[in-house]
């Protein structure tokens, strides 16, 4: 079963994408970004790196290009221009190891790393010369979203990414009186609390301001906390008692408009990030990590936000390496994937370069040791040492290479209860066949 669910999966992927990208009408279609591609892929020793955004190339291009400047000048970088078509190209990519752009290392979103891993297109670390021991100082949970069905380490992350709820100070002071952060960290501290505070916030501001800006908000917090998977062991399609609870939230938080019902990284969503809360709309709060304080929040931000702990302990996101079944060079592949994940001093350099909270025990202590500074972070806090004791109980194990999909089809159902379209169980039922159909071996009860 599980080699038929990896091949049906990647079958499925493959066919989704397919259907994304042929168009009745050329003109309602954006644009595919093209790729950019930095350094020679016709050299002889060419090594082919994929990514989606700089992320990587700006570690090789800084610490790395220092440490092995031999190894960085065969270094070819294919940036894609978005996540969005990322998977789309990679994947047409992979069929052909003969291809001058065929990659011997990619990177591998966490929604979507174990379609990948538990396919057949990817080298394990063990076949790098990569041992346990490398990598014995990386959090327990992103090895588990590297892993596949047989216990094969196939990919390795730098980040760790230990979610939390981040406020806007100079908000919380008007609609919630305080910018202590043992006060607001109480009012986030249950999800009754949070309901509190949404109306307090609500009623301050006359609606002006809102504690979230749309209730999905809370989806990453109850889906990466929740006790069991998308399915079980027989492959039947369960909903966690966390996923059920989220639903009755969005459905409280539209009734009582209590959001403006916006989606992450839509305009709007961006948009009460920057607003004021008088003139113009504005969120208390968004759900984050480390790579969302540094990389998403906007200028308001800055030196105005404040780290709390959610309800339930989560993580959110990261990015892993690794290397192909057609790697031309696994010696390089293991230097790179040491330099990123394994390695204590170079991950200090990583966070010294991007402010990273580098998926390496020693790394972070030691950093966390130094005292770190974060521009947008609020008073005395340091964003590295907040996080620090919340990494290690992080759990994947409930972690799926269906993921990535099935999210996107609960959303949907979420929605539908939310506004009232259908009730709970009705809800649950249209999920759980949506799930069969996309993925025909996973079996409905």
């Amino acid at each position: 079963m599980k080699m038929k669910k990896a091949t049906a999966l990647m079958m499925t992927a493959a066919i989704g994408a397919a259907m994304f990208t042929v168009p009745v009408f050329a003109e309602e279609v954006e644009t595919e970004p093209a790729n950019t591609v930095s350094g020679d892929s016709a050299a002889e020793d060419a090594f082919v790196i994929w990514g989606w955004n700089e992320d990587i190339k700006k570690i090789l291009d800084g610490p790395f290009a220092e440490a092995y400047p031999d190894l960085y000048k065969r270094i070819v970088f294919v940036n894609t221009g978005g996540s969005d078509t990322y998977q789309t190209k990679v994947d047409a990519i992979l069929e052909d190891p003969s291809g001058e752009l065929y990659p011997d290392l990619m990177g591998l979103e966490v929604d979507y790393v174990l379609k990948y891993v538990n396919g057949d297109f990817l080298s394990s670390a063990g076949d790098l010369g990569i041992t346990a021991d490398d990598y014995a100082n990386q959090y327990g949970y992103s090895l588990d979203l590297g892993t596949d069905y047989d216990g094969n380490v196939k990919a390795l992350f730098w980040q760790a990414t230990p979610g939390c709820i981040q406020i806007r100070a100079d908000l919380a002071e008007k609609y919630l009186g305080t910018t202590d952060q043992a006060k607001l960290s109480e009012m986030f501290s249950s999800w009754d609390n949070i309901l509190d505070t949404a109306r307090k916030v609500n009623e301050a501001s006359g609606g002006t301001a809102k504690l979230f800006s749309g209730y999905d908000e809370m989806f990453r917090i109850f889906s990466n906390s929740r006790a069991n998977g998308w399915y079980d062991e027989n492959d039947t399609i369960q909903v966690d008692e966390n996923m059920t609870k989220y639903m009755e939230m969005a459905k409280i938080c539209y009734e009582e408009e209590l959001t403006y019902n916006t989606q992450q990284w839509k305009d709007d969503w961006y948009a009460n990030m920057a607003g004021d809360g008088e003139t113009s709309n504005a969120a208390v709060a968004y759900c984050g990590c480390p790579w969302f304080t540094y990389w998403c929040l906007g200028d308001a931000w800055k030196a105005n936000t404040i780290l709390v702990q959610a309800p339930e302990q989560f993580y959110w996101g990261g990015t892993g390496l690794a290397a192909t079944a057609g790697c031309a060079d696994t010696d390089m592949a293991a230097a790179i994937l040491k330099f990123f994940t394994c390695e204590t001093d170079p991950m200090v350099s990583i966070n010294a370069l991007n402010s990273d909270f580098v998926n390496n025990k020693e790394a972070v202590q030691k950093i966390a040791d130094a005292g770190t500074t974060c521009e947008y972070i609020y008073g005395e806090q340091d964003m590295i040492s907040f996080y620090l004791p919340m990494a290690d109980g992080i759990d994947a194990k409930n972690a799926t290479a269906e993921d990535q999909d099935i999210n996107s089809l609960w959303t949907t159902q979420v929605d539908a209860y939310a506004r009232g379209e259908k009730d709970l169980d009705t809800a649950v039922a249209d999920f759980k066949s949506s799930v069969h159909d996309t993925f025909s071996y996973l079996n409905v009860e």
